[in-house]
């Protein structure tokens, strides 16, 4: 080995010891406003100690405002374990195949400008003994001399992203914008689910619903780093109201000063009037109720809830089943048993009906049969209910919107409808129809529909014990109640209670 190859050599294992050192030295990125669009990543503090918590952690997750150069951060990690350790592999996953081969041009615009450590294919200066690298749309490949390749792929998402591969690092750019979300990262969660090794890396801007916002915003192994739109130095007052004039309502979104900022985003959620004090109830409905059980079905999800409305139209949430993967005739058993239990251990007395969206009784070309027929043939006959979104809103809206201090007219018997809380909370106004809420996350709209379904029928209140029977006037009666004053009126009906 020569001289040189040996300094090289001594150089990336100092880097390897030293990632902010790496990337000071070595690194460059494309900056637009430059007159030289390639520049040293002078990286700022927020970057610098993000590097710093990204290589110390095993899962970490980035809540960004927009245009702060993460992007380039995560690649020149990516970088860095690629270059500095032989044998690594890092997957990368985007919204589309294009941004997927944005993630491998950008990482070798990166290689391309460090030439004292690597060389690209094609342009290897005579008796280099160093790392090389080549890339296709999809994929680079640095090549060391007698040792394990290093490999950088990039897929669009989708259910299937990855899973035949291993990887030592796993990047989600803009994984709030990935469609499937949730499915993705089952499938390639276990690529890098390993005791002692296997990172994951996912940034993003927000978008509610995600399952970013909700790896972000709850408990688990992930470390949340949040960038705000000042970190950038070139970023003042000045730059941030001119861009707030622009925007407008979408500013908190894309440049947030805090993470309450990220969260409020244009629109809003559609049910702000949901709390757990508006909703969350301990007292179950007093005096006669009448049971109904309302789903949505779909062999995705099968969201089914039971509802009590009592003698004045108050109505109680007490059971929900939300499950995927069920076929009609188990979900049809698993209905029936519910309600079966339920009966049995005096919950509630009979169900009066169970009501299912009209898209159940469109006919199948195979069969000819509807599902609302083969739920029938199962032993669970559905009623059919108006599907009228837009009204099944202002339905909703009626039972949920209460005044200050007040519980709504709908509420949820304490710890029996989890899944519709935290749909009901996190579920935004639809951005082209703002009086409906949005259908996508599809995750979150499950739950919602089926309680649309239930605040759109002509649900019956249950009978008020508490009011004198009607029951027909005599002749008399009716002769004394027409010449009578108003206020003896009054007292003839409260001593005979009204007339049919």
């Amino acid at each position: 080995m020569s001289e040189l190859s040996e300094i090289r050599e001594a150089e990336i294992k100092y880097c390897a010891e030293d990632i902010v050192y790496f990337v000071l030295n070595y690194g460059h990125i494309e900056d637009r406003d430059s007159e030289e669009v390639i520049q040293p990543f002078k990286m700022w503090k927020e970057q610098i100690q993000a590097l710093k918590d990204i290589q110390s952690h095993k899962w970490s997750i980035i809540l960004k405002a927009r245009q702060l150069g993460f992007s380039w951060l995560v690649l020149h990690y990516a970088t860095w374990l690629l270059l500095c350790h032989t044998g690594r592999s890092v997957i990368g996953l985007s919204r589309s195949e294009n941004e997927a081969m944005e993630l491998v041009r950008r990482m070798a615009v990166i290689l391309r400008n460090m030439p004292e450590l690597i060389a690209e294919k094609g342009y290897i200066p005579e008796g280099w003994q160093g790392a090389w690298f080549e890339n296709t749309a999809l994929t680079l490949t640095i090549h060391f001399e007698n040792k394990s390749l290093s490999v950088f792929r990039c897929f669009a998402s989708n259910e299937n992203s990855a899973r035949s591969f291993t990887a030592d690092l796993l990047i989600f750019d803009e994984w709030a914008f990935q469609p499937a979300d949730r499915a993705i990262w089952a499938s390639a969660f276990p690529i890098i689910n390993r005791p002692l090794s296997g990172q994951v890396v996912g940034l993003s801007t927000i978008k509610r619903g995600s399952l970013f916002e909700e790896l972000y915003t709850s408990e688990n192994d992930f470390f949340k780093i949040f960038v705000p739109w000042y970190a950038d130095p070139k970023r003042d007052q000045e730059w941030y109201d001119k861009t707030k004039k622009t925007l407008g309502d979408t500013m908190q979104a894309e440049y947030p000063a805090t993470v309450e900022e990220a969260l409020t985003v244009p629109g809003g959620a559609y049910f702000p009037e949901v709390t757990d004090e508006s909703i969350l109830t301990e007292k179950p409905l007093e005096g006669r109720v009448n049971t109904y059980c309302v789903m949505d079905y779909g062999l995705d999800m099968l969201a089914c809830y039971w509802i009590n409305r009592d003698a004045f139209g108050n109505a109680q949430i007490i059971r929900e089943h939300y499950q995927s993967g069920l076929t009609i005739g188990v979900a049809a058993e698993t209905i029936l048993n519910i309600t079966r239990s339920m009966i049995t251990y005096g919950e509630i007395k009979m169900v009066q009906q169970t009501l299912a969206p009209p898209d159940l009784w469109n006919r199948s070309q195979e069969s000819g049969k509807s599902r609302a027929l083969l739920f029938q043939e199962f032993g669970l006959t559905l009623t059919k209910v108006n599907n009228d979104i837009a009204a099944g809103c202002l339905a909703m809206k009626e039972y949920l919107v209460h005044a200050d201090g007040m519980q709504s007219k709908l509420t949820i018997l304490s710890n029996c409808a989890p899944n519709l809380l935290r749909c009901l909370k996190k579920i935004q106004h639809d951005e082209k129809r703002p009086e409906i809420y949005a259908n996508t996350p599809h995750e979150l709209t499950h739950s919602i529909d089926a309680l649309r379904y239930f605040s759109i029928y002509w649900t019956v209140n249950a009978e008020n014990l508490t009011e004198k029977p009607r029951k027909p006037w005599r002749a008399d009666q009716w002769e004394d109640y027409y010449n009578a004053s108003e206020t003896d009126k009054a007292l003839l009906i409260e001593k005979w209670g009204e007339p049919l």
